[in-house]
């Protein structure tokens, strides 16, 4: 007997040390891509993706200091609350920088987390510790970790995501209900932090409907009754109540775009999973062996048709580009499938080829320059690295090569389905990752240095910096919306945005258009205005600048901010659009009276004529001209300007000539005898 317990207990210690080991590498597979993620993030020294980075840190703010969720003192009416409930101690607690790089390490710890549940998802399956490990790596070498250095929900949403989907196969495969609860807790939290996974619930009652069919009601009656109960009192409150600053989601309308972008998407995800494997997965989700099998793939197909006819509804509803933002929790799924494909022996071989071929083909006829051109890259981490590799080699070069290397990618899995070697399939589709990878973290760290360079000064809290309080962002009609969330992101003493005529809000939340009284107050605006002049100039009456970086000016007023001077059409850097005009608000008195005074001029090109009211002046290189008028007006006096002919700037603005700050010198004494140009 003892000659026998002693292999018996070499055995078991034997696998104990295996289990032992994976379970270390898959620490340090979680270790290494945080490490990664971190580094990474250092070179993303500024939120760009805007206004989604904003809420989200204003929400964290406003929980942060004891409110409700709140958007510059806006109720927030935001389902979507898990990613600023665990900014908000960072918020507490940091300064706005500080709290920026911890959220950045916050989120890369999530997102490498990911990498446990879709290995424990492998061996729910059966398959190999080794290839569980090589799912890990998939899990966190996808393009679109580089969300690890954004402060969005994505990366917090991603590692529960996947949990439950593995947690679904289990509570699918044997339905009690503790296993049922765990579901519903990780779907729950990941519906959480993005509204979009409210799929995962629906996901799990088909899947579980087509796996046992009459039982369901019986299998599954805790879940049914869990999800349906909240559903229907969702529908009795009213979308708009329950959605919130998602409710115009529920109004989405189904165009006849809606199945070209559901395949444009779908053929784009398999490039973005490397190719090679995607043939081998599809074919495992088709045939299913066993039922821990079934319940992945039924779980899998519906989850995938959900996210991707969700993402297919945004394109086809204003956002006519890649939503991978929306779809990448799908990826890791594409290494598991496929190493049942393996486990199973590599069957249907046929349609593995067919499928191969026909990917094949359209990655041959379908060029990557289109999606990636322009605002069509700005949901795809893969679409930037694509973009990146277009910088370097060249447009149609960049999509040549994506194309050449997703066709040997795809007869690689031809190969594989013919020869064996998974192994190198695997490889082949993580090296791909990392490469594509790569170059999303270069081509974002790059346009996030630009961003800072342009945007920002050396202290981008330079705002608070004067320690001032309860700040009003004033919007002028041109200005970017970007720059000025890039200043309420950095500024926690801008506590209000207003606008000047139509000026465009920088979100949905509170931005109320500013009226403007016949003396020129600005009725409801703190005394303490960070104005943005990009295509506007704004002279005050009874304020006095603070500071002034790029195109921003910080004036502390006495009292209620009052307009002297006002010009639209003026770019911060001097240039006239084409059109625009001048206004000048009245003293005491009610009268502008004075002398109005600017120049014009041109550095090269050919004459410019502009017309300021009904004079028409001949700019021409090299020569300042000098405007003066003479005023005596009741009430504001507006001068309109009109130029024939100019030039586009390298940054697409449409301009005409220099122009001088416009000054106005008014009259202290007797009034003058006549209003005239000169």
């Amino acid at each position: 007997m003892a000659l026998e317990a002693v292999p018996a207990a070499g055995v078991r210690s034997f696998a104990l040390a295996r289990g032992l080991t994976a379970r270390v590498q898959l620490t340090l597979i979680v270790l290494g891509s945080f490490a990664v993620r971190v580094v990474a993030s250092a070179a993303h020294p500024a939120p760009r993706y805007f206004p989604d980075e904003y809420i989200y840190t204003a929400i964290a703010r406003s929980l942060a200091a004891g409110h409700a969720p709140a958007v510059r003192g806006a109720p927030a009416h935001f389902p979507a609350l898990l990613a600023p409930l665990l900014a908000a101690p960072l918020q507490a607690l940091f300064t706005p920088e500080a709290a920026f790089r911890l959220t950045q390490a916050e989120n890369a710890f999530l997102m490498s987390v990911a990498a446990v549940p879709v290995y424990l998802l492998a061996r729910r399956l059966s398959l190999s510790a080794r290839w569980g490990l090589g799912c890990a790596v998939f899990a966190v070498a996808i393009p679109d970790l580089v969300y690890a250095s954004y402060t969005l929900s994505d990366p917090v949403a991603y590692p529960f995501a996947l949990a439950a989907v593995a947690a679904a196969v289990v509570a699918l495969d044997r339905p009690t209900r503790r296993r049922q609860v765990v579901f519903l807790v990780l779907a729950g939290l990941a519906t959480f932090a993005r509204v979009q996974y409210v799929v995962l619930p629906v996901a799990y009652l088909l899947a579980a409907a087509a796996l046992d069919r009459r039982r369901v009601l019986r299998t599954q009656r805790l879940t049914i009754v869990v999800f349906v109960v909240p559903l229907l009192a969702a529908l009795a409150v009213g979308s708009s109540r329950v959605l919130g600053y998602y409710s115009r989601d529920a109004h989405l309308h189904v165009s006849t775009h809606l199945l070209h972008w559901f395949a444009v998407d779908l053929f784009l995800l398999a490039l973005t999973s490397g190719v090679v494997l995607v043939p081998g997965a599809l074919v495992a989700l088709a045939r299913p062996r066993t039922r821990t099998e079934a319940a992945f793939s039924l779980f899998a197909v519906v989850l995938a048709a959900g996210v991707l006819l969700e993402a297919a509804l945004y394109a086809t509803n204003g956002s006519p580009r890649f939503q991978e933002r929306y779809l990448f929790s799908l990826l890791p799924l594409v290494p598991v499938a496929y190493g049942l494909y393996a486990k199973n022996g590599r069957p249907a071989r046929i349609p593995v080829v067919a499928i191969a071929a026909l990917l094949l083909l359209v990655a041959a006829r379908v060029p990557l320059s289109g999606y990636a051109a322009a605002t069509g890259k700005t949901d795809s981490p893969f679409l930037f690295a694509v973009f990146r590799l277009e910088r370097l080699t060249g447009t149609a070069n960049g999509s040549l090569i994506v194309s050449l290397v997703a066709a040997l990618l795809a007869l690689a899995a031809i190969a594989v389905a013919k020869w064996g070697e998974t192994r190198a399939a695997m490889l082949a589709a993580i090296g791909f990752l990392a490469v594509a990878s790569l170059g999303a973290i270069v081509n974002d760290a790059s346009n996030a240095e630009t961003i800072q360079v342009a945007y920002l000064p050396a202290n981008p809290s330079w705002v608070d910096a004067f320690g001032v309080h309860d700040v009003t962002l004033l919007q002028t009609l041109g200005s970017p919306t970007d720059r000025a969330i890039e200043q309420l992101y950095w500024n926690r003493s801008i506590t209000h945005e207003a606008r000047l005529g139509d000026a465009q809000p920088t979100d949905a939340y509170s931005s109320p258009q500013v009226h403007i009284a016949a003396d020129g107050t600005l009725t409801g605006v703190s005394s303490t205005v960070l104005v943005q002049g990009y295509a506007a100039t704004v002279q005050l009456a009874n304020a006095q600048p603070l500071a002034r970086f790029g195109s921003w000016w910080l004036w502390q007023a006495t009292g209620t901010p009052q307009l002297s001077l006002y010009e639209q059409g003026r770019y911060h850097d001097g240039w006239l659009a084409r059109t625009g005009r001048i206004e000048i608000w009245p003293d005491a008195s009610g009268s502008v009276r004075g002398v109005l005074t600017f120049g014009l001029t041109l550095r090269n090109g050919k004459p410019v004529t502009v017309r300021f009211g009904k004079v028409h002046y001949r700019v021409r290189p090299g020569v300042v001209t000098q405007v003066a008028y003479t005023l005596d007006k009741r009430g504001v006096f507006t001068l309109p300007f009109a130029a024939s002919g100019g030039r586009w700037l390298q940054d697409l603005r449409a301009v005409s000539v220099l122009e001088t700050p416009p000054v106005f010198h008014r009259a202290p004494g007797p009034r003058p005898a006549a209003s005239s140009p000169a």
